[in-house]
């Protein structure tokens, strides 16, 4: 097998492997993974936070051994606090694991703290929506939940309609607690949404930017359009 590590602040994850695929995620600093397929310009990786497949530019390569990789997941990780941080001459974001001691950084929390999950959500109020994105330069709706849980002491699979398979149904909204997630979508339709409830009728999400919105029984009403924007089909409690 061959393995990879994420030494750029950043690098896209393609559908397909060509330039004008979609990104549906990306790696962040560290992150690792393993080699699946390569043409001469493109690499299939699988990455190992959250098993996710996407194309890389081969460009963007950076081979690590096996005997390394190993040393490395029995390092401690220290997790980038911050919405953006300066490392080694790179900008890091939210989440960006290192494996060595930084001011802007903390380890993983040993269980699930969903208080520091609104907290590390508010870090990220106005950053850009961006489909694929996990980073404080743009950002959708699943990544956002997906790094600020991994700060609290939950991993999380990548997508809205993945995440939903964890955690327990709350069944009414007068018994959420803050963060909780909430899931969105057509009636009978795919989870196309998801959000972070944060108590007092409130919920932030990404949607065309990090934001704060109200949140009821039918969804997530959006004050400045008066309008209801996001459908509601369930509200999980992570563990």
């Amino acid at each position: 097998m061959t393995y990879g590590i994420c030494k750029l602040s950043a690098i896209a994850l393609r559908k397909e492997d060509r330039h004008a695929s979609e990104m549906v995620s990306q790696l962040l600093y560290n992150e690792t993974y393993t080699v699946l397929d390569r043409t001469q310009e493109w690499l299939l990786v699988q990455t190992h936070f959250d098993h996710y497949e996407g194309w890389i530019q081969a460009k963007q390569f950076c081979e690590i051994g096996e005997e390394a990789l190993f040393a490395m997941k029995n390092k401690t990780a220290y997790l980038i606090n911050k919405a953006v941080s300066e490392h080694d001459g790179k900008l890091l974001t939210l989440s960006s694991p290192l494996f060595e001691p930084h001011p802007d950084a903390v380890e993983m929390p040993a269980t699930f703290q969903p208080e520091l999950l609104v907290e590390n959500a508010k870090k990220l109020l106005n950053a850009p929506y961006l489909w694929g994105g996990r980073t404080a330069f743009g950002i959708d709706c699943s990544g956002l939940v997906q790094v600020c849980a991994r700060l609290a002491g939950l991993l999380l699979p990548r997508d809205a309609s993945q995440q939903i398979e964890c955690g327990e149904l709350v069944y009414f909204l007068q018994e959420t607690r803050p963060g909780d997630l909430a899931f969105f979508g057509e009636d009978g339709g795919p989870i196309t949404h998801v959000g972070i409830v944060m108590g007092d009728e409130r919920i932030i999400h990404a949607s065309g930017q990090v934001r704060i919105d109200f949140l009821d029984q039918t969804g997530i009403f959006n004050k400045e359009r008066n309008e209801h924007t996001h459908l509601l089909q369930a509200i999980k409690r992570m563990r």
